[in-house]
């Protein structure tokens, strides 16, 4: 919820910029998350988030390592 509340605060600085949601969780994935970025922050861009279960980033970190680079590479970094 206080990301929440940051992004809902601080839309007209993000304003122009581009915002990729990321995250770890035990089960929600980004949970919508990405959608209510785009509500609150209207004149930002929202780029393809990443959600990484907490227990495949504990116990496969190779894998998720290759996952993240993988998606950074689709964003074109």
């Amino acid at each position: 919820m206080i990301m929440y509340t940051f992004f809902e605060e601080n839309a007209d600085g993000l304003a122009g910029k581009t915002l990729i949601p990321f995250s770890t969780h035990a089960g929600s994935g980004l949970s919508g998350f990405d959608r209510k970025l785009s509500d609150a922050c209207l004149n930002s861009t929202v780029g393809t988030g990443l959600a990484i279960a907490g227990t495949d980033a504990q116990n496969n970190p190779d894998s998720v390592r290759q996952n993240v680079n993988d998606w950074l590479s689709e964003l074109g970094y």
